[in-house]
């Protein structure tokens, strides 16, 4: 008997400016379904929807009724019965402070008090959040980068991606094919193209195809190219 598969559910919250809105992104790219400011209203209809992908579903000071608290506790009793996670995202003061100088963005939390004492404020208000993370990522010290081979790690082996692989062939005369992301130059190898009697055929037959793996380092040139 075929098992089901058993997707997971991510909720994705944190402090503004310690990268949850990014993290959702690597999310999709990675092949999860993601959605941002999910009014927490349908958070119970979403987690108990039979999904049929991995979710990452992002809350934050931003979303209609938002009550961590609530939150919080409505979560801890739905991991009873599904499969069910809670990722933080947390940054230390100074950094959140020069992101939303560097990004001229306004902090989203709707308090007439200063910006330091704002991200304060939302600390201390996502504490019921923060006291159910099964993943605590502080991103004081990551750039972009390090926080998407972060999530690789942590996350990968629960995505749904495939990676498309397209392999051309080309005229340098015609100069580099634009999509290209890798090229090799495969010029090391003797052309069929020069060969008498292979001179007609294109590189689907198989005398063509048998002529280019017999060459002396054909078969180094494919270990070197799985490693890639």
């Amino acid at each position: 008997m075929r098992l089901e598969k058993q997707y997971k559910v991510f909720i994705v919250t944190g402090l503004s400016g310690a990268g949850r809105s990014s993290a959702l992104k690597i999310f999709e790219d990675m092949g999860f379904e993601a959605i941002d400011n999910l009014p927490t209203y349908l958070l119970s209809n979403i987690i108990n929807t039979k999904i049929k992908r991995n979710l990452a579903v992002g809350i934050d000071v931003r979303t209609r009724d938002f009550d961590p608290k609530k939150v919080a506790k409505e979560i801890s009793q739905k991991k009873k019965n599904l499969t069910l996670s809670v990722i933080f995202f947390d940054c230390d003061n100074t950094t959140l402070l020069n992101r939303f100088k560097e990004s001229r963005r306004v902090h989203p939390l709707k308090l007439d008090l200063p910006i330091v004492e704002k991200i304060e404020a939302e600390r201390n208000w996502l504490k019921p959040l923060l006291n159910i993370n099964d993943y605590y990522i502080d991103t004081s010290k990551f750039t972009l980068n390090l926080l998407k081979n972060e999530m690789q790690i942590l996350f990968k082996k629960h995505s749904d991606s495939k990676i498309n692989l397209r392999i051309i062939s080309f005229g340098y005369k015609f100069g580099l094919p634009r999509e290209a992301d890798i090229v090799f130059d495969m010029r090391f190898l003797r052309n069929p193209f020069y060969e008498k009697n292979l001179k007609k055929f294109d590189g689907k037959n198989l005398k063509v195809i048998n002529f280019v793996k017999k060459q002396k380092y054909f078969e180094f040139f494919l270990i070197v190219f799985a490693t890639v």
